[in-house]
């Protein structure tokens, strides 16, 4: 994918490896602590986050999981230990959010002060997701336990449960208003992708049991820096499709706002209809004061636009309308009222126009221009 290579995607996939790698610990000391309590059986708890964890980083050690679990026991916690390990995820969290916030070309990047409370928050928004992963791995392992044919139902389980968790975490760290049917294609891309790349990953080490030898006894932990720089490349990859999901559309519409298109190619044809609207001559599209959050371009026919009893214009085929009232969040200056038959319209919500103006300054500029010339126009109109 294009888009994947433009925004550099492997370069941020490898400092979220670095920092995910850093965080890890702290945050498995933390689900350890927080299941631990809110769960009856501590082995439970443990056999959930090791299944976990073997489907997330197949070369983890379990041994690591133990040690953790009888530090978790052993030390008394509270809540300055909680913050310190709290805190110490917030690198990877401002990493994930940046690079999340590239693809999907959302705003600069907030001064310190404000950056930090929101990089809290996300830590705490991975805590409960991690939190409802294993929980929910924990009720599917008791629920498929005397199931016929149990490892095929657990296997399908955790792939859904990895879907809508991977789908959660688009949702938390996109810039914009991300649908759950966008946030899906990109998640289950993810776990597709995933599912493919593990038994690979597996395979290699299978046949080449000797990989990163030269590491000695890091060996352990360069495999797992390793696999997880594959895991956020294809998270990243999955958060690149839902951010082209949510673009269709834009893509589609932003045609019309440049004046290349009229007609659209028969193949984008059926995709635009869900766009089209045909009203009938005399349908009063907005009145004067109403809230606007569309604008209108016409295809064909003709429509009055009015302030009280002057007439401002007749548009027509190729001109649009609607824009100044969702631009500038304010009521309706004019009504609008369709005077010819077989008047064809493409609707544009305010979603879409946001993305158009993100990302093509030239249609921005555009309806700077013409906003200019209609107020001027007006003005004109109405003094005479």
């Amino acid at each position: 994918m294009r888009s994947f290579s433009r925004n550099r995607n492997l370069e941020a996939a490898a400092t979220l490896a670095y920092y995910g790698f850093l965080s890890l610990m702290p945050l498995l000391l933390l689900l350890i602590f927080l299941l631990g309590w809110l769960a009856e059986s501590s082995e439970a708890v443990l056999g959930a986050l090791r299944s976990v964890l073997a489907d997330l980083f197949p070369a983890f050690d379990d041994r690591i999981i133990g040690e953790l679990a009888a530090l978790a026991e052993r030390r008394v916690w509270g809540f300055i230990s909680f913050f310190v390990l709290i805190w110490s995820m917030t690198p990877f969290a401002g990493a994930a959010r940046h690079a999340v916030v590239h693809i999907f070309k959302g705003e600069h990047r907030p001064a310190f002060f404000r950056e930090k409370p929101i990089d809290l928050a996300v830590v705490l928004a991975l805590l409960l997701l991690f939190l409802a992963l294993t929980a929910g791995r924990l009720v599917l392992f008791g629920a498929a336990a005397s199931t016929p044919g149990a490892n095929a139902l657990r296997a399908f389980g955790a792939g859904a449960l990895g879907a809508v968790v991977v789908g959660v975490f688009y949702i938390v760290f996109a810039p914009v208003r991300l649908r759950w049917s966008e946030a899906a294609a990109g998640a289950l891309a993810a776990i597709a992708l995933l599912a493919v790349l593990r038994p690979l990953f597996a395979l290699l080490l299978q046949y080449n049991p000797n990989y990163g030898y030269a590491f000695g006894s890091l060996k352990a932990i360069f495999l797992l820096i390793v696999w997880v720089y594959y895991t956020f490349a294809v998270l990243l990859f999955g958060a690149e499709v839902s951010a082209n999901t949510r673009r269709r559309e834009a893509l589609l519409l932003r045609g019309f706002l440049t004046g290349e298109r009229r007609t659209p190619p028969r193949m984008t044809g059926k995709l635009l209809e869900k766009f089209v609207r045909r009203p009938e001559r005399g349908t009063v599209l907005f009145r004067e004061g109403d809230a606007g959050n569309e604008m209108f371009f016409i295809r064909a026919g003709a429509v009055r636009l009015t302030r009280g009893d002057v007439e401002l214009r007749v548009m027509r085929e190729g001109d649009y309308f609607g824009e100044m009232s969702m631009l500038l969040g304010a009521p309706r200056s004019a009504t609008a009222e369709v005077v010819e038959s077989d008047t064809e319209l493409v609707v544009i919500a305010d979603r879409n126009l946001e993305t158009i103006l993100q990302e093509n300054p030239a249609v921005v500029r555009r309806l700077l221009a013409d906003m200019a010339a209609r107020l001027q126009a007006m003005n004109q109109r109405m003094a005479g």
